[in-house]
Parts: structure tokens; sequence; C-alpha cells
């Protein structure tokens, strides 16, 4: 997925659900370390058995690190009650819609170094 689909994908979520985002720069919602810890960690095997690809260009911490990137995300748009509250479209579409960007910024620092 290309940055300008995953743009466009973010523009249509933005115009097909009313999320609450913050603004740039403002501290996210506070979510506690035991969600945090298994929201990245489900979503890093989640990452690894369904795309085999990425396990071949990322190490196993890279992928916890693109893992916290989405989850960076959905604290800027859910509160943590709202966040165990819904397992909805809306939050799917966050995940879908920034994953791949994440695993691009990602790539881009690995190939930095």
């Amino acid at each position: 997925m290309t940055i300008k689909t995953c743009g466009i994908s973010l523009v249509l979520l933005m115009l097909s659900f009313s999320v609450h985002a913050h603004p740039d720069g403002a501290t996210p919602f506070w979510y506690p370390s035991s969600y945090i810890f298994g929201f990245i960690r489900g979503c890093a095997e989640t990452v690894e058995q369904n795309t085999p690809q990425i396990i071949e260009e990322l190490w196993p911490d890279e992928i916890r690190s693109v893992c916290g990137c989405v989850l960076d995300s959905l604290r800027h748009s859910f509160t943590y009650h709202e966040a165990l509250s819904e397992e909805s479209a809306a939050m799917n579409l966050i995940v879908s819609a920034t994953l791949p960007i994440c695993i691009e910024e990602e790539l881009a620092r690995k190939n930095a170094d």
C-alpha cells in the first residue's frame, strides 16, 4: 500500500466516522500499561502471522515499534473506556489506515541508520 493510498484511506475514514481526535501535538488519552502491553503483544503476533513479508524486513522489536505507533493513533482518537467498549469498524479502520504508514516509518528509520 502506497502513502497516497494510505492518505486517501485516512481521509475517507475521517469523512465516514465521527471520531473525536486530539489536535496535533496534544497529549494522547491515558491507557493503563497492561492494555498497552497486551495490545502491542497481540498486534505483533498478528502482524508476524499474517504478513510474512514483514518479518523478512523487520526484527521483532521493530514490529513491536510499529504496533506502538498504531496504538498511539488509537490513543489520540479513543479514551481507554471507549477503546474497551469499541470493538468497532472505526477502530478497525484506524488500525488498517495507520498500520501501513507505521510500517513505512519504521522501514525509513531502519534504512536511515
